[in-house]
């Protein structure tokens, strides 16, 4: 698992209802995310949290059975990088009132101009590695989706 410094900004039309932000909780639990997510429905803008990289899939199928339609857009950046670069990531996800979603992850090889390339950022570069995962952009319904189903959909193969 990669280190990571994350920072999730969450757009929803709504105020949190109570029974919102039970059945949240559950979910987090159920699921066994990182407890502190349900600071992301109070904190919807820079929410900052380490090493979500993982779960990020599974948080997004969680809020969508929460909210109904919403958009988030999610930073990864390596937290244990080598001198000179570090792989970021950016994920951009928007689900409508009908279920149906855009998923979309950019990779990037992000480098210090004012520092000295590592021979490990120097091989990153070269061999132009994909860091996270495969850059894709996926459409699909999630209305009748299991998590499952979900993560299976927007999972490069």
């Amino acid at each position: 698992m990669v280190k990571t410094d994350d920072n999730y900004n969450l757009y929803f039309d709504d105020l949190l209802s109570e029974d919102q932000e039970i059945k949240c909780k559950k979910l987090i639990d159920e699921y066994k995310l990182a407890p502190e997510f349900i600071n992301l429905l109070k904190i919807d803008f820079n929410f900052r949290v380490s090493n979500t990289y993982d779960v990020h899939k599974t948080l997004i199928w969680v809020l969508y059975k929460i909210l109904g339609p919403f958009a988030i857009t999610i930073f990864f950046a390596e937290n244990d990088h080598p001198p000179g670069c570090e792989y970021q990531a950016k994920v951009d996800f928007y689900v409508d009132a009908t279920g149906n979603f855009d998923y979309e992850l950019k990779n990037h090889l992000f480098i210090y101009e004012d520092f000295r390339l590592s021979e490990k950022c120097e091989e990153r570069k070269a061999q132009e590695s994909i860091g996270f995962e495969k850059d894709r952009r996926i459409k699909g319904n999630i209305r009748e989706m299991e998590l499952e189903t979900f993560i299976k959909s927007i999972t490069a193969e």
